[in-house]
C-alpha cells in the first residue's frame, strides 16, 4: 500500500509540473505578443520617442514656425510704441507701481519712483526690461515687470469700401476681416490689388498686394482700390465733376492719417481741414482740389504733402413726372438716363419717353434741355419724363 501510495504521488507531482510548464509557456506568449504594440502606444500617449526622420521633423518644426510668426497676434510681439499709444504697467508683489498712461507726444511715461522714462519705439518686451533694469538700480531685487498695450491705435480702410474711415484696433485682425469691419467691398473694388501703409519706426512704409489673411498692425493704412475697367469707364466723367453743396468728400494726405477728413460740403461751400482750417471747394474738379489744399499744406506746415480728394458720396439726383417711383437717388459714375429710369422702376402708361427733361444743378440759368435715354446724368440734376396725351 505505501509503494502504490508513493507511485501515486510521484505522478500527481509530474502532473503539476507539466501543468506549470504550460502556464508558464501561455503566460510568455501572452507577454510577447502584448510587448509588440506597447511602443506605439506609449508614443501615443507621450510615455517614448521613436525614431524619426529628422529632415521632415526640422521641415515641420520650420512650417509651424513660420506660421506662427505670420500670426496677427504673433506680429504684436513686435509692434513698436507710438505717441498716442496707452499701455498698462505692472510691478509683481507691487501694487503701488501699478499704472496705465498714454505715451506723451515725446515718446514717455511718468513711472512711480523713476520719474519720467522714454519708451517711444520700444516693443512691449523691451520696455519690460528698460524698466527692470532702471529699477535693480537701487530700488528693488528681480522685479518682475509686465508691460501690456491696454488699448491700441485705431487702423483706416478708405477706397472702394462701403463704409471708409477708422476703426478699432483688436488684436488677431486680419485683412479680410478689417474690410468686414468697413462693411465690405464696394461695387467696383479690385481685391487683388489691396495695398497697406504701415507705421516703421520714424516713417511709414508701403506693403503692396496685401492679402486677406495678413495680419493688420495697428495704425495701418488699408488701400482698395477701383478695378482697372471700371476706372477707365468713370475717370473721364469724374475729371470733369465739379465738387458741389451736399456732395462727401474723402481728403487724404499721405503718410498723415490724422489729417484726413470724410465729410459732406457745408452749405457755404467748404470743409474744414486740421491744421489750415476752411478750405473752400464748391465748382472746383477734384485735381483743383487736391492742388488748392497742397499748397495751403505746404505753406509752413509740411514739405511737399500728397493730397487726394476722392468724392465719397455723390450729391442726389430728382426723377419726377412719369415714373413709377419718383423721388432722389443716390448717384454713381457712369449712370445714363436709361439707368436711371430703371431704378425708378420704370416708365408709367402715360409716359412720353421722346419727351425727356433735365436741368443741371451747376446751371445757374436753370434751363430745361432734352435729354435722350443714353444720355449721363449728373449729380444734382433734376429729370422729369413729361406725360403723353395720344
Amino acid at each position: 500500500m505505501k509503494r502504490k501510495a508513493l507511485y501515486q504521488h510521484r505522478e500527481n507531482m509530474e502532473v503539476s509540473r507539466k501543468g506549470d510548464s504550460l502556464l508558464l509557456c501561455c503566460l510568455l506568449l501572452l507577454t510577447f505578443f502584448n510587448l509588440i504594440p506597447l511602443p506605439l502606444q506609449a508614443e501615443a500617449e507621450g510615455y517614448v520617442d521613436l525614431p524619426t526622420d529628422k529632415h521632415n521633423e526640422n521641415r515641420s518644426a520650420s512650417a509651424k514656425t513660420s506660421e506662427a510668426a505670420t500670426r496677427p497676434d504673433a506680429q504684436l510681439k513686435f509692434y513698436r510704441i507710438d505717441s498716442g499709444d496707452r499701455i498698462r504697467v505692472t510691478v509683481d508683489d507691487e501694487p503701488d507701481l501699478k499704472t496705465e498712461q498714454t505715451i506723451t507726444n515725446q515718446g514717455k511715461i511718468l513711472m512711480p519712483l523713476l520719474g519720467e522714462v522714454d519708451v517711444q519705439g520700444l516693443t512691449t518686451g523691451e520696455v519690460s526690461d528698460k524698466l527692470k533694469k532702471l529699477l535693480m538700480d537701487g530700488y528693488l531685487r528681480q522685479p518682475v515687470v509686465t508691460v501690456t498695450i491696454a488699448k491700441y491705435p485705431d487702423f483706416h480702410v478708405h477706397g472702394e469700401v462701403r463704409k471708409s474711415g477708422r476703426f478699432p484696433y483688436q488684436p488677431g485682425l486680419t485683412v479680410r476681416r478689417a474690410i468686414s469691419q468697413a462693411s465690405g467691398f464696394g461695387v467696383f473694388a479690385d481685391v487683388k490689388r489691396l495695398s497697406i501703409t504701415r507705421r516703421s519706426g520714424n516713417g511709414w512704409e508701403s506693403i503692396a498686394q496685401a492679402n486677406l489673411e495678413d495680419p493688420v498692425m495697428p495704425k495701418d493704412i488699408i488701400h482698395v482700390p477701383m478695378a482697372t475697367n471700371q476706372q477707365e469707364n468713370n475717370e473721364s466723367q469724374e475729371m470733369a465733376h465739379r465738387i458741389g453743396l451736399g456732395d462727401k468728400v474723402k481728403i487724404t494726405v499721405e503718410n498723415e492719417p490724422n489729417l484726413g477728413i470724410d465729410t459732406r460740403v457745408s452749405p457755404q461751400g467748404s470743409v474744414n481741414l486740421p491744421l489750415i482750417g476752411e478750405v473752400r471747394l464748391l465748382n472746383l474738379t477734384a485735381k483743383e482740389a487736391e492742388e488748392s489744399i497742397r499748397q495751403r499744406l505746404a505753406d509752413g506746415f509740411l514739405v511737399n504733402p500728397n493730397v487726394s480728394v476722392a468724392i465719397a458720396e455723390y450729391r442726389v439726383y430728382y426723377l419726377y413726372g412719369e415714373v413709377k417711383k419718383a423721388g432722389g437717388y443716390p448717384f454713381q459714375p457712369g449712370l445714363t438716363v436709361r439707368k436711371a429710369i430703371a431704378l425708378a422702376e420704370g416708365f408709367t402708361d402715360f409716359a412720353d419717353k421722346k419727351d425727356i427733361r433735365v436741368v443741371h444743378d451747376d446751371d445757374p440759368t436753370f434751363k430745361e434741355h432734352k435729354i435722350d435715354m443714353n444720355d449721363p446724368v449728373f449729380p444734382g440734376d433734376v429729370i422729369q419724363v413729361t406725360a403723353s396725351f395720344w
